[in-house]
């Protein structure tokens, strides 16, 4: 069975962290999947980073105007 999987991560100015995650996500060894980042209102260059950095077309980059929180925020993505 090779269903494709949905991989919700939550963003909030973790641009430090974006490289190192979502590489190792990209990197795996399972391939049917997507990746929906969802960045919650950053100030830090997050999203900028993301596009700039990742052409991969299994990611897709959701901005939210507002901080939504951690449950507002999958909450949000799970609609994507």
């Amino acid at each position: 069975m090779n269903e494709q999987v949905s991989i919700i991560i939550l963003n909030y100015n973790g641009r430090q962290f974006l490289q190192d995650c979502l590489s190792s996500v990209l990197n795996q060894q399972y391939t049917n999947f997507e990746v929906v980042l969802f960045d919650n209102n950053s100030t830090d260059g997050s999203c900028e980073f993301v596009s700039e950095t990742f052409t991969d077309n299994r990611i897709k980059l959701v901005r939210s105007k507002e901080n939504l929180g951690f449950a507002g925020g999958n909450n949000e993505a799970l609609k994507h």
